[in-house]
């Protein structure tokens, strides 16, 4: 009975993390050396905590699994997100718009907890409800049919009989296209998404965090708080969970700074 009590109090005092939406692969080589170069030294940060890290989406600009290729664009990141699995800490990674093919891999290979939609918890006396945010738009019917598509089995068998040397760059080019025609629309866009969190909060939920908007939030609600990390991209932001008091930082590649959205 005394070793139960002191297991439920360690989890109660995890630290929990979330980032979002950093992208990896998406930019000129520049940008990339710098945002990975931040998000390994807080993956460092993370793993000298007792701590849960949740990953919101998005971490990368593309991943399609292929049976036996892994892109070598990522293996820095995915080895440290090994490491830290090997150092006790729980990473969960909440499906985004561009991770609609996260296999076995992640789970069984990296030590991860993959939520392909929704992932809802409770920790320090919170209900948190987490989810990346794509398709919350009322008017998104056309993304939310893609969604399906994208996500059909048959779909991707098709798209594994393409050789990894074309199939990726051709991902990524896609990829590029969507997300330059529809950064206009994004930019200012996150009141419906702020409306989708209070609805949450008053159906029960404490905290719900989404990603996706790329806009960096912290409202607080009744008796509940919204949360967005904003995009890791350019902005290096996390949100912070710490004996039941949220936060949101910027990292500057040596310690955290408050950040005000």
């Amino acid at each position: 009975m005394v070793l139960l009590t002191l297991q439920k109090i360690k989890i109660y005092m995890k630290k929990l993390f979330f980032i979002s939406d950093a992208h990896l692969g998406a930019h000129d080589e520049k940008t990339e050396k710098i945002k990975l170069s931040r998000l390994l030294s807080f993956f460092d940060y993370v793993g000298r905590h007792d701590s849960e890290l949740i990953i919101c989406g998005d971490l990368f600009d593309f991943w399609f699994e292929y049976r036996y290729a892994i892109p070598r664009l990522h293996f820095k990141v995915l080895s440290h997100l090994a490491r830290l699995c090997d150092l006790g800490v729980t990473v969960h990674y909440v499906a985004g718009n561009h991770d609609f093919w996260l296999g076995s891999f992640m789970e069984k290979e990296i030590g991860l907890v993959v939520h392909h939609d929704e992932y809802l918890f409770t920790a320090q006396s919170k209900k948190f409800y987490i989810r990346h945010g794509d398709g919350i738009l009322k008017n998104d019917y056309m993304y939310r049919f893609l969604k399906r598509v994208l996500r059909n089995p048959m779909n991707i068998f098709m798209y594994r009989l393409l050789h990894p040397d074309l199939g990726v760059p051709l991902a990524l080019f896609f990829s590029n296209l969507s997300r330059n025609a529809g950064k206009d629309d994004h930019k200012y866009n996150d009141l419906e998404y702020r409306e989708f969190a209070f609805t949450k909060i008053e159906s029960g939920f404490d905290v719900v965090v989404l990603g996706h908007t790329h806009i960096p939030a912290h409202f607080v609600y009744k008796t509940g708080v919204y949360l967005n990390p904003g995009q890791w991209t350019y902005d290096f932001i996390f949100c912070h969970f710490e004996n039941g008091i949220p936060g949101i930082f910027r990292w500057d590649g040596r310690k955290k700074q408050e950040y005000i959205p």
